[in-house]
């Protein structure tokens, strides 16, 4: 007998975004253009690492065509240009000091042009923007003013763009697909699709702040058959038995999966949800919801930073170990019908990304904010999960790590020394750019 598979997409597209009474207007409208870029990149299905490249560079874009109206308070320079100092971003753009510009409408439109280069289904953007264009439209200034802002965004776009076909991207797209190891304790693709390897050449790309993909090294994972393997793969199967209710709300809350898959029978679920990155992207909304869009801007930029750099730290480190998954490693020496409470993304395992670039943004997150920072994560309402309260982000951070062994698709070492690289990463985030504390 044959039997057929039914596809069924469900996108949980909505926003992520807080937008509640007593927050800036204009910031407001700033997260519904982010929030626009991150509905279409869960349409399409967008891999984290790839993710993270489109918002960090749109990002960027949008903060210094903004940046320039908001410099200056009391005398003090507030919040600098990023140009001259990721690398190879040269000074960008000037507007002319003799002239008027709304400054909302500019880094919006320098925001729109470059996002719009990295999406792929540009219609559905296009949707989602023009209803952002109205609102940009009634803006008090004049037709001058606007038209001036506009050009002046797309001046700022280009220069950005400029600089993005120069980061090996595109050079990537030629390489050859990962294939599988063959010695034991190798990553094997995994069910219930068994997908191709996610981005294998990803260390290539070119960081914003890391000296290298490879700046920063931790400790290799643990030699297949040597007692501490065994030691690791045991507890992830013991802890996948005796899971709490609060462990298992942890696993789904962070588990950001842009594509699970879910069987019932013979109808298969497919479930679109936001990346890794989105989530903490989210997270920043809410802690900039109430600041001045320079702000916001500066922090939300910080924070692509920390997932780019991030994730290209974790792929590096991910492709050179090539480790075996815990859905591998326990059917094959514990229970053959085991299953990891979470689907297992398809790349190999170590160290474990969430954690890289959770601890990356709680890094950036904390040297704006301080530590000690409550504040309460509703990013995963959309998706029908409850809010999370965290007394600090690197809390948050923490959790987000440990969850991934709740899941069953992480080792603890993994969570471990992928903690310490993102506190790698995101320190010489910090330092690289002295980035300081910023009141509310």
């Amino acid at each position: 007998m044959t039997y057929f598979r039914y596809f069924v997409l469900i996108s949980l597209s909505v926003s992520i975004f807080k937008t509640g009474q007593g927050q800036d207007p204009d910031t407001r409208l700033a997260t519904q253009c982010i929030q626009a870029l991150t509905d279409v990149m869960v349409h399409d299905i967008t891999s984290p690492p790839v993710a993270s490249r489109s918002y960090v560079y749109s990002l960027i874009a949008f903060y210094e065509a903004l940046r320039p109206g908001d410099t200056v308070r009391d005398g003090i320079r507030v919040h600098p240009g990023f140009g001259g100092r990721l690398n190879e971003l040269t000074p960008l753009p000037q507007p002319d000091p003799g002239q008027t510009y709304d400054w909302l409408v500019a880094g919006a439109s320098a925001f729109y042009r470059t996002a719009y280069a990295f999406v792929f289904s540009k219609q559905i953007f296009q949707q989602s923007w023009d209803s952002i264009d109205c609102q940009l439209h009634r803006r008090p200034v004049s037709k001058e003013v606007y038209d001036r802002s506009v050009v002046y965004g797309q001046q700022v776009a280009a220069h950005i763009l400029n600089w993005v076909v120069k980061d090996h991207y595109i050079h990537t797209r030629t390489l050859p697909r990962f294939t599988p190891g063959t010695t034991p304790g190798s990553w094997q693709q995994t069910g219930p699709e068994y997908m191709d390897a996610v981005e294998p050449h990803w260390d290539e790309i070119r960081p914003l702040t890391l000296s290298a993909a490879h700046q920063f090294t931790i400790p290799g994972p643990a030699a297949f058959g040597t007692p501490a393997y065994t030691k690791e793969v045991k507890e992830v199967y013991d802890t996948s038995l005796a899971l709490t209710d609060n462990e298992t709300a942890m696993a789904r809350f962070w588990d950001c999966n842009p594509y699970a898959v879910q069987t019932v029978g013979h109808l298969m679920y497919s479930i679109k949800k936001i990346s890794p990155g989105g989530h903490w992207i989210g997270i920043t909304s809410e802690v900039v919801s109430r600041q001045r869009p320079a702000d916001a801007l500066y922090a939300y930029s910080l924070v692509g930073m920390a997932v780019f750099d991030g994730f290209i730290a974790a792929w590096d480190e991910k492709y050179r170990t090539n480790y075996v998954r815990p859905i591998t490693a326990i059917q094959q020496s514990i229970s053959p019908t085991w299953e990891p409470l979470l689907q297992t993304p398809p790349f190999p395992e170590y160290p474990s990304a969430h954690s890289v670039i959770s601890m990356a943004s709680a890094e950036v997150l904390t040297a704006l904010y301080g530590d000690g920072y409550q504040y309460t994560d509703s990013v995963e309402n959309s998706f029908g999960l409850p809010a999370r309260h965290f007394p600090s982000f690197y809390a948050a951070a923490g959790e987000a790590a440990i969850s991934r062994m709740y899941g069953g698709i992480h080792f603890k070492e993994a969570v471990v020394n992928g903690e310490a690289l993102g506190h790698d990463v995101g320190r010489q985030i910090v330092a690289g750019l002295a980035v300081g504390r910023m009141n509310e």
